[in-house]
C-alpha cells in the first residue's frame, strides 16, 4: 500500500541567486510569469491571501508558494534553489511567553511611572506669597507717603480756617497690610526617565546624539496612536489588513522603548528623536507567518530603513530565508536587531541568523531573566538589555509594564539608532562591533552564551 499523500501547504523557496526577479523565479517554479505576484504589494493591499497566490520578494531572493510533497522534493534537488522551508508561524516574544516560563509580569497597566527623583519641582505652598521683598516694601512706602501728604494738607486747613488750638491734630494711622493673591508660577515639568533607560545610560549619550532623523522599522503587531509617540509611516503585511494600527499592544510597547518622545510625558525612549515606522507583520493576536515577516523585511530594505527591530520569532534553528533576507538588509546598510527568545533554551529564529544582533533580557539587578534564550546553534546572544518589568507606551494612550526579550530588543535598536546618527558613515558591522566592545561585562568574564558581550552602554558607545 502506498503512503497517504500529504496536503499541500505554503513554503518559502530561497534561490541561489539572491537578486532573482519574478520571471526567473517563475521558471524555477515551473509556472507562467503572470502567476507570480509582488509579495510586498499583495500583502500590503486589502486582498486576502489564497492558496493560488504565489508571492515573490524582490531583493530577498525568495518566494512564497503552496507546494505538494513531490514538488518540494523536486525543488530541493534543483541547483537553482538553496532551501525549501515551511512558512512557519511566528509569535511575539513578550509577556505571555515570559509567564509560561515562570516569570510573573505586571499586568495591571499601572501608569505610576514617576520615580522619586523624577518628581515635579516643588510648587509654592497654598496661600504663601511669592512677591519679592522689594515689591512689598515699595508698596508700603507708597502708602505711607500718600497718608503723610493727606495729613499735612488737613492740618494746614485747620490752621488757616482758625480752628481752635484745642482741636485735635490728626495723627498718622497705621497702614493696613495689603492682602495680595499669591502669584502661582507654572511648575517646571521634568521628563520621567524609567529605570531601564537609565540602566543603559541613554541620558548620558543625549548631549551627543538623540538619534535624530534615523529611520527605525518596528516589525511587530503595529503601533497605536499615542501622545508619547510620533509615527513617521509604515505598512501592514497581515493579509487583508491595510492599517498598521496595533490592536494588541506589543508593538506599541516596543516602539516606546525605542523612541518615546522627550516631552515631560510618560516615558522616554533610548533614541527619542529617531523616526519610528510601524511595520505590522503580526496580527492582533500576536502571531503571523514567516512570509509576512519577509514582506516586512523587504519593505524595510526598499524604503531605506536604517535599523530594523524584531521582537518576534519561532523556536527553530536557523532559517535560510531569514539568513538571506538579513544579508540583503545588511548590504543595504540596515542594522538588524532581534529578540533572542523566551524559552530559556537555544536562541530562536530570526535572532540565530548570522549578522543579527541577538538580545538577551536582564532584570533591574542586571541578572539574566530565567526565560531569556541562550546558546544553541547558529548566531549566539550578542548583547543584553533590560527585559523585566519594563514600563512603556501601550494601547488607549496608556502605559504598561511588560517582560520578555521583546522588551530587551528595542533598547538595542534604540542604541543602534544613536550610533547611526552619531557616526553616519559606519556600516552595520561597525555599529555591531561598537555596541559589543563598549558593553558592560556581565556573567563570566568576556563574551559568553548567556549575556553575550554584556549590558548595552549607550554612553560608552557614543563617545
Amino acid at each position: 500500500m502506498s503512503a497517504p499523500k500529504s496536503s499541500p501547504q505554503r513554503y518559502i523557496v530561497t534561490y541561489t541567486d539572491q537578486d532573482i526577479n519574478a520571471g526567473s523565479a517563475a521558471q524555477v517554479l515551473n509556472l507562467s510569469e503572470d502567476k507570480i505576484q509582488d509579495g510586498v504589494s499583495l500583502l500590503e493591499s486589502d486582498q486576502p491571501l489564497t492558496a493560488n497566490d504565489v508571492l515573490h520578494f524582490d531583493g530577498l531572493g525568495s518566494s512564497s508558494v503552496v507546494l505538494t510533497a513531490s514538488e518540494v522534493e523536486s525543488l530541493k534537488h534543483d541547483q537553482r534553489v538553496v532551501a525549501v522551508e515551511p512558512d512557519l508561524e511566528v509569535h511575539i516574544l513578550g509577556a505571555d511567553a515570559a509567564l509560561m516560563n515562570g516569570h510573573a509580569t505586571d499586568s495591571n497597566g499601572s501608569t505610576d511611572y514617576y520615580d522619586s527623583e523624577d518628581a515635579l519641582l516643588e510648587q509654592p505652598k497654598q496661600g504663601s506669597s511669592t512677591q519679592t521683598p522689594g515689591f512689598e516694601a515699595g508698596y508700603k512706602q507708597a502708602l505711607n507717603d500718600m497718608q503723610a501728604r493727606m495729613l499735612e494738607q488737613m492740618n494746614n486747613f485747620f490752621q488757616n480756617t482758625g480752628t481752635s488750638s484745642n482741636s485735635p491734630i490728626l495723627k498718622p494711622f497705621q497702614p493696613v497690610k495689603p492682602v495680595l493673591p499669591p502669584i502661582q508660577l507654572p511648575p517646571v515639568l521634568l521628563q520621567p526617565v524609567p529605570w531601564n533607560i537609565k540602566m543603559v545610560k541613554a541620558p548620558q549619550a543625549w548631549p551627543r546624539t538623540k538619534g535624530a532623523g534615523i529611520k527605525v522599522a518596528v516589525l511587530d503587531t503595529g503601533i497605536a496612536n499615542h501622545s508619547d509617540l510620533t509615527i513617521s509611516g509604515g505598512a501592514s503585511f497581515v493579509p487583508g489588513v491595510v492599517s498598521y494600527n496595533d490592536g494588541h499592544g506589543h508593538g506599541t510597547h516596543c516602539a516606546g522603548v525605542i523612541g518615546a518622545r522627550n516631552n515631560a510625558l510618560g516615558v522616554v525612549g533610548v533614541a527619542p528623536s529617531c523616526r519610528i515606522y510601524a511595520v505590522k507583520v503580526l496580527n492582533d493576536a500576536g502571531s503571523g507567518q514567516l512570509s509576512w515577516i519577509l514582506a516586512g523585511m523587504a519593505w524595510a530594505r526598499n524604503n531605506g530603513m536604517q535599523v530594523v527591530s524584531m521582537s518576534l520569532g519561532s523556536n527553530s534553528g536557523p532559517i535560510v530565508a531569514y539568513t538571506t533576507a538579513v544579508q540583503q538588509l545588511l548590504a543595504a546598510g540596515c542594522v538588524v536587531v532581534a529578540a533572542a527568545g523566551n524559552t530559556g533554551g537555544p536562541v530562536g529564529a530570526p535572532a540565530n541568523s548570522p549578522g543579527v544582533i541577538a538580545v538577551a533580557a536582564v532584570d533591574q539587578n542586571k541578572v539574566v531573566a530565567p526565560f531569556s534564550s541562550r546558546g544553541g546553534n547558529g548566531n549566539q546572544v550578542t548583547i543584553s538589555a533590560p527585559g523585566v518589568s519594563v514600563n512603556s507606551t501601550y494601547l488607549n494612550n496608556g502605559f504598561k509594564a511588560m517582560s520578555g526579550t521583546s522588551m530587551a530588543c528595542p533598547h538595542v535598536a534604540g542604541g543602534a539608532a544613536l550610533l547611526r546618527a552619531r557616526y553616519p558613515t559606519w556600516n552595520p558591522l561597525a555599529i555591531t562591533n561598537r555596541l559589543r566592545s563598549t558593553a558592560a561585562d556581565l556573567g563570566v568574564p568576556g563574551n559568553d552564551p548567556t549575556y553575550g558581550a554584556g549590558l548595552l552602554d549607550c554612553d560608552a558607545a557614543t563617545m
